[in-house]
C-alpha cells in the first residue's frame, strides 16, 4: 500500500498543471482600470467629436439658409457627413447619458417601419408653421423629427432649398447639436465620476463589475444588431427580393460607411490601449487565440466590406454583392459568437439581451 506521502507526490504534478492552466477572472482592480481607460480615451473623445461635427452642421445650415445654392448645399451634406461618422462612432454606446430623455433615438429614429419621419416631415414642410421652428418645439416633438434621418431626407432632396425647408433644416441641426453637447458635457460631468466611484459602490452602480458589462455589452451586443438590421433586413430572402429601401441612409448612399465605422469603433473597444484592453485580458487568462481569432476577424470583416465596389442599395440587388454581404453577415455571426465565448472566459454575465424574442 502506498504511504500517504507517496500519494501525494503522484497527484502534485497533475494538480501543479492545472492551477498553471486554469488562470483566475480578470480583478476587479483589472476591469477598474478598463472601465476607467475605455471611458476616458474611447467614449468621451466620440462624445465630444459628435458634439464638434453637429456644431460644424448647425453652422453650414444657417450659411444655406443665407445663401442659398449648390455650393452651399454640398457644404451642409459635407458637414452631415462628419456627423454622421461622428454618431456612427459613438451609436455603440446605449447606456449612460445618452438614454436620458430618449436622446439615442431622437439623434437617430431607425429603422422607421413605418415611415414616420417622411410622412411627420411633409407635414411640418406643408403646414410651414414657424413655432415649429424653435427650441420649445423640438423638446416635445416627435423623434422621428428631430434628428438625423430627418436631416438626411432634407438635404439629400431639393427640400432644404426652399425658404421654409432650409429653416426646418437649420433648427433640425440645431437640435442635433444641442443633443450632442449635452451627451458630451453629461459625460464628463455625471458618468464618468459614476464609474470612478464604481470600486466603493453608489446609487449608480454597485462595483466595478457592474460597469464592466455595461462597457461589455456595448461591445458583444451591437455585432447582432449591425448585422440583423444593417444587413440581413435589407438583403431580406434573396437578390430578386432584396428591400434597399430598409438600408440604413441609403439616401445619403452612405449604408456600408456607417457599418465600417460601426465595426472600427468595436474593434478600438476591443483593443482598448497598450495598458488596459479586452484583448489583453484574454491573453491574460489563457486565451491568446481567441483573442487574435477575434484580432483578425474585425480585421477580415473591414477588409470584405472594403471589397464591395457598389452601395449597399445597389449591391442587395446584385447577385454578386448580394452574395459578398450574405458572406459578411455569417462572418458577423461568427464575431458575435466568439464575443460572447470571450465574455464566458471573463466571467461577465451579460444577461437579458434587450432584442432578444424580437
Amino acid at each position: 500500500m502506498y504511504k500517504r506521502s507517496a500519494v501525494l507526490s503522484l497527484f502534485l504534478p497533475a494538480a501543479l498543471l492545472l492551477s498553471q492552466s486554469v488562470s483566475a477572472a480578470p480583478t476587479t482592480g483589472q476591469w477598474q482600470a478598463l472601465n476607467v481607460q475605455l471611458s476616458q480615451q474611447h467614449i468621451l473623445p466620440r462624445y465630444q467629436a459628435l458634439a464638434s461635427s453637429s456644431e460644424q452642421l448647425k453652422q453650414a445650415t444657417a450659411s444655406l439658409c443665407q445663401q442659398p445654392g449648390e455650393g452651399q448645399l454640398n457644404a451642409s451634406r459635407n458637414a452631415f457627413h462628419q456627423t454622421m461618422d461622428a454618431w456612427q462612432g459613438i451609436q455603440h454606446i446605449q447606456f449612460g447619458p445618452v438614454e436620458f430623455l430618449m436622446r439615442n433615438f431622437s439623434l437617430q429614429f431607425w429603422p422607421d417601419k413605418k415611415n414616420l419621419t417622411s410622412k411627420q416631415l411633409n407635414a411640418l414642410l406643408s403646414a410651414k408653421d414657424e413655432s415649429s421652428l424653435n427650441a420649445d418645439y423640438f423638446r416635445g416633438a416627435s423623434i422621428a423629427v428631430k434628428g438625423l434621418p430627418a436631416l438626411e431626407r432634407l438635404l439629400f432632396s431639393d427640400k432644404s432649398l426652399t425658404p421654409y425647408g432650409c429653416q426646418l433644416t437649420h433648427a433640425i441641426a440645431t437640435n442635433v447639436s444641442l443633443m450632442s453637447h449635452e451627451i458630451a458635457q453629461d459625460w464628463e460631468s455625471q458618468q464618468l465620476p459614476r464609474i470612478d466611484s464604481a470600486p466603493d459602490g453608489s446609487d449608480y452602480y454597485e462595483d466595478s463589475i457592474e460597469a464592466s458589462t455595461e462597457l461589455m455589452k456595448a461591445l458583444v451586443e451591437p455585432v447582432e444588431v449591425i448585422r440583423d438590421l444593417k444587413l440581413l433586413r435589407p438583403l431580406h430572402k434573396s437578390a430578386q427580393k432584396a428591400k434597399p429601401r430598409r438600408s440604413e441612409s441609403w439616401r445619403s448612399e452612405r449604408s456600408l460607411r456607417n457599418i465600417r465605422i460601426n465595426l472600427a469603433a468595436l474593434a478600438e473597444l476591443y483593443r482598448g490601449s497598450d495598458t488596459s484592453s479586452v484583448k489583453a485580458l484574454l491573453q491574460a487568462e489563457g486565451q491568446g487565440a481567441l483573442a487574435q481569432t477575434i484580432d483578425n476577424h474585425f480585421d477580415a470583416l473591414d477588409q470584405q466590406l472594403a471589397a464591395i465596389d457598389n452601395t449597399l442599395f445597389n449591391a442587395v440587388k446584385d447577385a454578386k454583392g448580394h452574395q459578398q454581404l450574405r458572406d459578411i453577415a455569417t462572418q458577423m455571426k461568427a464575431l458575435h459568437s466568439e464575443l460572447e465565448q470571450a465574455m464566458q472566459a471573463l466571467d461577465i454575465q451579460l444577461g437579458f439581451n434587450s432584442r432578444d424574442g424580437d
